[in-house]
């Protein structure tokens, strides 16, 4: 599906790979995620990209038709539509991103020809998604988990943590220490968690990834004045 994208396209419009499954991709494909999210903060980009979408149809994106399973919805807020490869349904989305300005660098990964978001911006998402819905069992804990997975460092962290609070306030660092508890205090709900998002690592290693970006947050002040226990 992401090789049928118009990647220098979608990149004219400062529109970038982000989501669970860009981080996946770009982080040795530790697990299974197939649903494909676009990200777009300049309006007036995101006003030419609806522009072309409702004129002429997805396929505007991708140089030819899509095998649509429905129409794709067109608003203010995203473009929306789910697009059949093979035999499965894969969503896809393309979402005005309101909170944060998204960076743009001559060295942003390419992954399958489209352009993905900076590390920073990553880190900055993830941390604003496990904000809204660390605590929705429904989610098996993904946005924890693919920032822990993704290991970004200490000065990645801290610049993509300064973006996410200076967006949604100090409940961003609070949701992240809740988040990394919940799995401390309920280890089967790990076991659960990983079953769900089909991940390939192990539970150790998920496990010592999630530790390691604890301490690493602590050191920068995000979740709060102390470390974490991660006994």
């Amino acid at each position: 599906m992401l090789h049928r994208l118009d990647g220098p396209l979608l990149a004219e419009h400062s529109c970038w790979f982000g989501g669970g499954t860009a981080i996946a991709l770009s982080c040795g494909e530790y697990r299974e995620s197939v649903d494909i999210d676009f990200l777009v903060s300049d309006t007036v980009a995101y006003r030419s990209l609806r522009q072309l979408v409702r004129t002429e149809g997805l396929a505007a994106l991708a140089g030819g038709e899509l095998d649509l399973v429905r129409p794709a919805r067109v608003d203010n807020y995203g473009i929306r539509a789910v697009v059949r490869a093979g035999d499965v349904p894969i969503k896809f989305e393309i979402i005005q991103e309101g909170r944060i300005d998204l960076e743009t660098t001559v060295d942003q990964e390419v992954i399958c020809g489209v352009r993905a978001l900076t590390r920073t911006d990553q880190v900055a998402s993830k941390l604003l998604a496990n904000d809204d819905r660390w605590a929705d069992p429904s989610t098996f804990s993904r946005d924890l988990v693919d920032l822990a997975m993704m290991a970004p460092s200490s000065e990645e962290l801290a610049a993509g943590a300064g973006k996410a609070v200076a967006a949604y306030g100090s409940t961003v660092g609070t949701s992240l220490r809740d988040a990394v508890e919940q799995l401390r205090r309920r280890p089967q709900r790990l076991d659960e968690c990983l079953r769900a998002l089909q991940m390939h690592a192990t539970r150790a290693e998920v496990w010592q990834c999630i530790r390691t970006l604890g301490t690493r947050c602590a050191g920068i002040g995000v979740v709060g004045s102390g470390p974490l226990d991660l006994t």
